[in-house]
């Protein structure tokens, strides 16, 4: 279940050596891609096991972002802590709300973005800025190490 939130979780969440990075995109089809680069450059050697659900995650958000905005440019967070990972994507429409759901047989290809990245993020939501006449929104996940077993 997603959990709108008045502030997204920020870098000091995340713990004190915890590094921010900020890639902008434009509204292209290959903007996915390029998110998915990114995340593999940034977390590849600190956290490998998240690449594989990260890049999942950060595939469905922008790809949402692309097909249901119009944003000329997307803004892509990436915050690195010892033991999490948090990915804002910013967009310019803050409605419709994006929102899991089980798609129809037809729609099988489509539709099931949210469900994925509610199965693989630690936890996920949206983000509105603006007030209480919101003009942007940032749909968030976290990922988390699994925790090291003792030697």
């Amino acid at each position: 279940m997603p959990h709108a939130s008045a502030l997204t979780p920020s870098v000091p969440f995340l713990g004190p050596h915890a590094e921010r990075y900020r890639l902008s995109t434009p509204h292209t089809p290959r903007a996915p891609k390029i998110a998915r680069d990114f995340l593999v450059t940034l977390i590849g050697v600190q956290h490998p096991s998240l690449v594989e659900p990260g890049t999942l995650c950060m595939s469905e958000v922008v790809t949402n972002a692309i097909r249901h905005t119009r944003s000329p440019r997307l803004a892509i967070d990436v915050s690195i802590g010892d033991e999490r990972v948090l990915v804002r994507v910013h967009d310019n429409r803050p409605c419709p709300l994006p929102a899991p759901k089980q798609p129809r047989h037809e729609e099988f290809e489509h539709g099931r973005g949210l469900a994925l990245v509610e199965a693989h993020a630690a936890r996920w939501g949206i983000t509105f800025f603006g007030g209480l006449s919101p003009r942007s929104k940032a749909v968030w996940f976290e990922l988390r190490a699994a925790a090291e077993a003792p030697q």
